[in-house]
């Protein structure tokens, strides 16, 4: 058994400003941007969602599931382990997590299937900064139809590029910004506090074909299309399958879920850019193939970090050649949610690699809107906190960072 530190998780106290803050601001605004979003929704809907936003801001007790529902069984086990504790003092992976269910169970997600958010998402596909990183990563030529061979030295650039817009693609996020989506495909490259991107690529370049790249998912939209263009690039230059892993249902705002990708790219083939239309074309071939697939699970919104995956995930995780894992909130649950030590080891804060059955390489593409990190080294992060206070939440900053066992 090898030696796994444990974790001590982020919690809402005002010892975590940007914690805290999530509980008496940004969670209750974007509750309320949500009845804003949805003048249609009956009165009582309306209500449910004010007095959700009201009970965290003013630090209620965190209530129990309001109804049975598919998932009361989990929920009511997950709920009693925080039992008497308050909006503004319980583990923020919990409590954040908990309140975007709590948003489902006022809007009566499961009897309608209305997406709360569904407007806001519109809204960042209509104002067309969502296709962006489509045109900057094919420009006018389009997507390429041949695959390139791995050994190629060509086969290379194109996959760091694509890991790089994939990485910088996560600062659109909606519950983060309210929409300012930020697009950046290269000239942030000094703003990568890790880049392991030729790592990652040298590592795909030599693995066999016939074993999948897995991709967890984080939010829709701008970040989707670079989700996209990263699966497509795998599959096309690398003839690589690619599994992407959507949420369930829809939570923390703009997190993709599997209509969202259908309703991208229905938007995609109506789009005026050929080059865009072509790019839908070909992820929709890819997907009636089954070279690229995608798999949601309830476990992408429950609580757990990922050393707890259940075992339907968790067996083919074993067996893919590379797990990459998009976004912050997926890169806290990757690293337990901790403020680890600069020279703790990354590949022992995850508890991945606790037994030798676990293997697979885990690479991260964040953009930093969280104090969890793990694998930069003291006198960068000592330098940030004097130059650029905040900088740990502040979205500019990211990291394409590779865990491997051993």
């Amino acid at each position: 058994m090898k030696h796994i530190p444990q974790p001590r998780l982020i919690r809402t106290t005002a010892d975590n400003a940007f914690a805290h803050r999530t509980m008496t601001h940004r969670l209750p605004a974007n509750i309320r941007n949500v009845i804003k979003a949805n003048p249609a929704y009956p009165d009582a809907i309306k209500n449910s969602l004010e007095t959700l936003a009201g009970d965290i801001s003013g630090d209620k007790p965190v209530p129990p599931l309001p109804r049975p529902a598919w998932d009361s069984e989990y929920w009511s086990h997950i709920h009693s382990q925080h039992s008497g504790e308050t909006w503004f003092d319980t583990p923020w992976f919990f409590g954040e997590t908990y309140g975007f269910r709590l948003v489902l169970a006022a809007t009566r997600y499961f009897e309608n299937y209305i997406d709360p958010y569904g407007p806001l998402k519109r809204r960042e596909l209509e104002s067309g900064t969502a296709f962006m990183p489509i045109q900057r990563f094919y420009g006018s030529g389009g997507p390429g139809e041949d695959a390139v061979p791995a050994a190629s030295p060509a086969a290379m650039p194109i996959i760091i590029q694509a890991l790089h817009l994939c990485a910088w693609g996560n600062k659109a996020d909606i519950s983060f910004n309210y929409g300012e989506s930020l697009v950046t495909s290269t000239g942030e490259k000094e703003l990568l506090l890790l880049d392991h991107s030729r790592l990652a690529a040298e590592l795909l370049t030599r693995h066999d074909s016939r074993r999948e790249v897995h991709i967890i998912m984080d939010n829709s939209g701008t970040e989707l299309a670079g989700d996209l263009v990263l699966a497509h690039t795998i599959i096309r230059t690398l003839g690589i399958p690619v599994v992407l892993h959507p949420k369930f249902y829809p939570t923390y705002v703009s997190d993709t879920i599997v209509a969202d990708v259908h309703i991208y790219l229905d938007h995609a083939l109506r789009h005026a850019d050929p080059v865009v239309q072509r790019f839908a074309r070909d992820v929709r071939e890819l997907h009636d193939s089954g070279d690229l697939t995608l798999r949601p699970d309830p476990f992408w919104c429950g609580t757990e970090f990922l050393e707890e995956m259940p075992l339907r995930i968790a067996q083919p995780f074993s067996e893919a050649a590379l797990l990459i894992v998009k976004g912050d909130f997926n890169y806290r649950r990757v690293f337990r949610d901790t403020i680890w030590e600069s020279d703790t080891d990354p590949a022992a804060a995850t508890g991945l690699y606790r037994e030798d059955s676990f293997s697979t390489p885990v690479l991260l593409l964040r953009t930093m809107k969280s104090d969890c990190l793990v694998g930069v080294d003291a006198a960068t992060t000592n330098t940030l906190d004097r130059s650029h206070p905040g900088w740990r939440t502040a979205g500019h900053h990211g990291v394409v960072q590779l865990v491997q066992p051993g």
